[in-house]
């Protein structure tokens, strides 16, 4: 008869982290059901240690007995525990390059490793994200800093009511917040210079949608793309409505050669494909960008289509909200991460220059690259009810070969990128990063 594991929920590292993988609730399921539980103490996670002490859990400095190890981030390499199985975000599928050597330490560590992000339906859609989350705390930001820009350009704003994300404790603080935020949008409305006020958002997945469950608190108006030119033409006397557009790949983009934009083709041959979005921020106000990126496809804002629309009028766009965090990436303006105490640096067209913060003219951008962690304990709820049942299936079945043992969930064998230190079949396009 097989052995249950015992689960370890890790200790946190990185800075600004205070999510848990499993709440005190969900560990107290756990036990209940027969499966033993320890927890790395923490003074900086949401939950308190004694919180997982009432649930049933042992609190120990380093783990006795546990063997499957759930946490977030990636551990420090020097932290690893050989021989065991664990459950992160390792930011190693695609090789990236900066997590390389903790790939090698978990290869020479003989550890399971199974990745968060690989577990996904058969149409690759993930099931276990923090999207929702980074576009939460993704365009809650983004409307604050917006609001201090415009403070220092001297223009009233409906947005001041609105604080950074992390300086909430709930989701229920957001709503009464924007609550706020809307009755002034009604009321007073924007400033003229401002208006009519419209987000143009790219992408259709957890975070975009994260982005629009938060808008929808301010009644937003939805416009088509098509319209953009005659609605901001018509619409310039409308201030006390806020607008906004969700972009499709058939508006983001278009061929070089002007001959329409066919899906397929532009997942077969994407480098006959360009960016189409000069043809919109000039009459955004804000583009909030959450679209899936990596070097294959067109970049979608660059700096040649900036430098030139800025110096055409209309040009009405502000602030970008990189919500997708690609260093030079898709926002070719995003030339570095940034982190919750300073979020924002700011792209001045004139002189091609980039200023920290908010207080200057031009473009400014916010490339925050660990957003969920500003709402840590809804976070933490919503990622923790994703992941106890499968926590509970590999714990119940008490095996480390997860690829060999059926009995477990396709998506949990799929998402397997070392077994006992060796790289699995799904993922042998890694060995040349060892």
């Amino acid at each position: 008869m097989r052995k249950r594991l015992v689960i370890g929920i890790l200790r946190e590292t990185k800075e600004f982290e205070k999510r848990a993988p499993l709440t005190p609730h969900d560990v107290s399921w756990l036990i209940k059901k027969g499966i033993e539980v320890e927890v790395e103490s923490s003074a900086s996670r949401i939950y308190p240690d004694s919180q997982y002490k009432k649930a049933g859990a042992k609190i120990v400095n380093r783990f006795n007995k546990a063997n499957l190890l759930i946490g977030i981030k990636e551990p420090k390499i020097k932290d690893l525990y050989a021989d065991k199985l664990y459950m992160i975000f390792s930011h190693t599928a695609k090789g990236q390059r900066h997590n390389i050597p903790l790939l090698k330490a978990c290869f020479k560590n003989k550890i399971t490793l199974i990745d968060y992000e690989k577990i996904t339906d058969i149409h690759g859609k993930r099931l276990v994200y923090f999207g929702r989350f980074a576009g939460i705390c993704g365009i809650i930001d983004s409307l604050y800093y917006f609001g201090k820009k415009l403070e220092w350009r001297n223009i009233k704003n409906p947005f001041f009511s609105i604080k950074p994300s992390r300086e909430y404790k709930s989701l229920k603080e957001v709503k009464a917040s924007f609550a706020k935020t809307d009755y002034y949008i009604r009321n007073k409305g924007f400033d003229k210079r401002l208006s009519p006020f419209i987000i143009g958002i790219t992408g259709h997945g957890n975070v975009s949608r994260g982005v629009q469950e938060i808008l929808s608190l301010l009644n937003p108006t939805e416009i088509h793309p098509r319209d953009i030119v005659r609605f901001v033409k018509h619409q310039k006397g409308i201030r006390n409505k806020l607008y906004k557009i969700v972009f499709f790949r058939e508006e983001k983009f278009r061929s070089k050669k002007r001959t329409g934009f066919y899906f397929e083709e532009y997942l077969s041959d994407p480098q006959n494909f360009e960016s189409n979005m000069d043809v919109y921020l000039p009459y955004l106000n804000m583009l909030v960008h959450t679209s899936y990126w990596d070097k294959r496809y067109p970049k979608i804002v660059t700096y040649s289509m900036i430098n030139k629309l800025y110096k055409s009028r209309p040009f009405r766009m502000d602030f970008i909200g990189d919500l997708s965090c690609d260093v030079n990436g898709s926002v070719e303006l995003t030339c570095k991460a940034t982190n919750p105490e300073t979020p924002t640096f700011t792209y001045s067209p004139k002189n091609k220059r980039f200023v920290d913060g908010y207080n200057s003219e031009g473009i400014t951008v916010l490339a925050v690259d660990n957003l969920p962690a500003e709402l840590p304990l809804n976070a933490s709820i919503d990622f923790s009810s994703l992941i106890k049942e499968y926590v509970y299936q590999i714990a119940e079945h008490g095996v480390f070969d997860i690829t060999n043992h059926t009995a477990l969930p396709k998506e949990i064998r799929n998402a397997t990128i070392l077994q006992n230190g060796k790289i699995t079949k799904n993922y042998e396009y890694l060995k040349k990063s060892l």
